[in-house]
């Protein structure tokens, strides 16, 4: 075998080594000494092995309250914490559950000599699918937490905490303030959706449904928005939040008589514990949705709309799973005094 060969096959050889004892070398698993994940159906079972909890963590314990009268049954979760004002005076605290109706969770917070601090029913849009929500929850002479929901506790799948601190940030005078709590898993916070059209820049903003639709295949797989145009625009966007999206199976949008398109969506971190798997019969590899909502957009081609009459359709993907829709807005740019572009001769 000639040498020039055998050298070259020799360093492929070492190259992979050295690559296989790179996969073998352990990974460091990132420190998160004040935030925890709680997994309530697996910490309810007996004798269940406890998670690492952070210093600010003392226990975990549930309890079935059984049915008093005309109160129904429902189940409470605690969570005894320790007093740690050096180190924190808030917590974030993301609760994981089913939206059913009148199912809500009820957060709230108490000394130990039972005095309310806090209280607050997390938000719900009746819509059957699991989600999350976070509140903000002070701390100041909070010795545990309850979360209360109606039943038997297998609405709620469980709940992320984690320490707040102030960061100082800076922004703009004239535009959208930054949200109060930056997500820890870079889920964009959509702001509230506006009461009127605005205009800026040459840009139109208006928001064609500011409710909450379900579509799934077994019901509703489509939902069709109309609205007039005065004039037809250079390019739009139609945005909306998503819950319970399907990683692998975005939603549709068609607009007018066009192809229909896959929205685009932004996944947030891997790790953030709104992602849950789902593993199909006779269907290779797992599905995972975000039991949570997300933003979602889809460019529109202004020639695809005109003058008059227009409108836009959000479907299901096959073999999608059940998802909700909420706060559709569009985005319209028009041509103004300091619109800027170029003069292309060819195709580049």
């Amino acid at each position: 075998m000639p040498r020039t060969i055998l050298t070259c096959i020799c360093a492929a050889a070492l190259a992979a080594c050295a690559f296989a004892d790179e996969e073998q070398a352990p990974i460091t698993e990132q420190p998160v000494p004040f935030s925890v994940w709680l997994d309530f159906n697996a910490l309810a079972k007996a004798n269940a092995p406890q998670p690492a909890l952070p210093i600010w963590f003392q226990s975990f314990q549930s309890e079935a309250v059984p049915a008093n009268g005309d109160t129904p049954p429902k189940t409470l979760f605690r969570l005894r914490l320790r007093r740690l004002p050096q180190l924190h005076q808030e917590m974030l605290f993301r609760v994981f559950f089913d939206d059913l109706p009148d199912m809500q969770p009820v957060i709230s917070a108490w000394s130990e000599t039972g005095k309310e601090r806090f209280r607050t029913t997390l938000p719900g849009n009746s819509t059957g699918l699991p989600t999350h929500e976070s509140i903000i929850l002070p701390l100041e002479g909070t010795d545990y937490v309850d979360i209360e929901v109606p039943g038997d506790g297998s609405s709620i799948r469980g709940a992320f905490a984690s320490s707040l601190k102030d960061g100082a940030t800076k922004q703009t005078t004239d535009f959208t303030p930054a949200p109060e709590l930056t997500d820890p898993f870079g889920n964009i916070v959509s702001a509230p959706a506006e009461d009127s059209d605005s205009k800026l820049f040459g840009r139109i903003k208006a928001v064609l449904d500011p409710g909450v639709v379900s579509l799934s295949l077994k019901a509703k797989t489509a939902e069709t928005w109309e609205f007039d145009l005065a004039a037809q625009p250079l390019i739009a966007v139609v945005s909306f939040e998503v819950l319970n999206a399907d990683t692998g199976a975005a939603p549709v949008v068609t607009v007018n008589e066009g192809n229909p398109a896959f929205a685009n969506i932004r996944w947030p971190d891997l790790a953030d514990p709104a992602y849950r798997g789902e593993s199909r019969t006779l269907e290779q590899g797992m599905r995972f949705q975000y039991t949570g909502w997300l933003h979602a957009q889809a460019i529109i081609p202004g020639k695809l709309l005109r003058s008059g009459l227009n409108k836009i359709t959000i479907s299901l993907s096959e073999g999608s799973s059940a998802i909700a829709i909420r706060n559709v807005e569009l985005q319209l740019k028009h041509n103004w005094k300091h619109f800027d572009y170029i003069l292309s001769p060819t195709n580049p």
